[in-house]
């Protein structure tokens, strides 16, 4: 599998996840933090790695045309 494969399906996996805990545990609260703002953290951080994965794409791609 590519680098970038595998960043991708990382993120994927991570807004996957961020989604199934923001939606379905939704009243479950911990000591510390409530699983849904866990969700929201993750979800984010899963986008964030796509878009770095696009950034780092394109760039790769318009050094490769110079």
């Amino acid at each position: 599998m590519n680098g970038n494969w595998g960043h991708v399906a990382a993120g994927v996996l991570m807004v996957v996840v961020g989604a199934v805990l923001y939606f379905v545990f939704h009243d479950v609260e911990t000591p510390v933090v409530g699983l849904r703002q866990v969700g929201v953290v993750v979800g984010v951080i899963g986008v964030l790695e796509l878009l770095a994965v696009a950034w780092r794409a394109r760039a790769g791609a318009r050094a490769s045309r110079r």
